[in-house]
């Protein structure tokens, strides 16, 4: 905002609730102030209150404050010009998302930011396979006021980031609880910056998850394999190294059913990594990364290699008689050998190392060329 698309006198918090009372659609806090309620103190001055509401809502919201005795006018914000709404259906490809808001012939007092959802749950508008429902998605002060989950909101101001969106990450990175800290840690990018503060406050994936998880699988008759970083310490009996989440294999005819068991434990999915990889991530921050394989058919590879038929991911076909142990308990996994070799073929790095090094000294594997400068240095 600003004076050059005329000039801004923000309402107070107060002032919003009173203008917004009665509206008939949800509606919510965003922004700094949205992270200020959920700490319940404040860190820095804001210039200003936003809100959100779904863009289905948008012609009722507009219709409550027409209907109001003292007059007042909606533009659309885009793309740095504002526009008079003439009530069309606001389009996001063409940027559509902030609604102004003022009394006729007054400075502007209220930036709307209009996103997706419906009545089921919320969409994040930058990536639309990204939906969760809504008790996941608005939170409540005290008095009542609603507003956007604090991951959620972060996630909005990592795209590009200002120095006060650096200073609200540091201040509400390391306060987020296990579920909230999760859910930024899948949908931060790989090389964001705000990825080593995430990491310092992650909630390790215990042995007890572990358990826990596959027991809800073996409830829902859906038959896992371990794989990752719990596929190493199974076959190794022991935890050697702290772990993000868990990576399990499934075939793909029980893939939805074993989605299906985990949303029913209060998993939801928080990233969608194609038709055969889902991220669930539950309440307590555990991360599962659930992935697909068609076990009816093999295929061979340009190296002789059987892998599973082209309906899922390409496992090899012969890499699953692996016998681990995870808290006393006998779990599937990949086995070493396979294992190994799934750890090569990329940028390797220093926990990659740890389970290679573990895995061929237990069980006699060749280390992979990947790993010459750990071996070799």
């Amino acid at each position: 905002m600003g004076d050059s698309l005329g000039p801004w006198v923000p309402l107070s918090s107060t002032e919003v609730d009173e203008l917004l009372a009665g509206l008939p659609v949800r509606w919510w806090v965003a922004g700094g102030t949205a992270l200020e309620l959920d700490l319940g103190r404040s860190w820095r001055a804001h210039a200003d209150v936003d809100i959100g509401i779904c863009r289905v809502d948008a012609g009722r919201f507009v219709g409550h404050l027409a209907a109001r005795p003292d007059g007042w006018e909606v533009a659309i914000a885009a793309a740095g010009a504002l526009h008079p709404w003439d009530g069309h259906e606001l389009d996001p490809d063409d940027h559509e998302n902030n609604l102004w808001c003022r009394r006729v012939g007054e400075p502007w007092v209220l930036d709307v930011l209009v996103g997706e959802g419906d009545a089921e749950g919320w969409v994040y508008r930058r990536d639309p396979s990204f939906r969760l429902p809504w008790e996941r998605v608005l939170r409540s002060t005290p008095d009542g006021t609603a507003y956007l989950a604090p991951a959620l909101q972060l996630l909005f101001k990592s795209t590009s980031p200002r120095p006060r969106d650096d200073l609200d990450a540091q201040v509400v990175i390391p306060e987020l609880d296990a579920e909230q800290l999760s859910v930024l840690d899948v949908r931060l990018p790989a090389e964001h910056a705000w990825r080593a503060l995430v990491a310092r406050h992650r909630r390790p994936f215990a042995a007890a998850d572990v358990v826990r998880v596959i027991e809800v699988l073996d409830s829902a008759g859906v038959t896992a394999w371990l794989d990752g970083g719990w596929a190493v310490d199974a076959l190794l009996a022991g935890e050697t190294r702290p772990h993000a989440d868990l990576d399990l294999a499934v075939a793909t005819r029980s893939f939805a059913a074993a989605l299906a068991a985990l949303r029913a434990r209060d998993f939801v999915e928080v990233r969608d990594d194609g038709p055969y990889n889902r991220v669930v991530v539950d309440r307590r921050g555990c991360r599962v990364d659930v992935h697909a394989f068609d076990d009816t058919q093999t295929v061979l590879d340009a190296a002789g290699v059987r892998r599973c038929g082209p309906d899922g991911l390409a496992y090899e076909a012969d890499g699953f008689g692996g016998i681990g142990t995870v808290a006393g308990r006998e779990m599937r996994c990949i086995d070493a050998a396979t294992l190994v070799r799934y750890h090569s073929g990329y940028a390797v790095d220093d926990d990659d190392w740890h389970d290679v090094r573990q895995l061929c000294e237990r069980f006699g594997v060749p280390v992979p060329a990947d790993y010459a400068r750990w071996r070799d240095g």
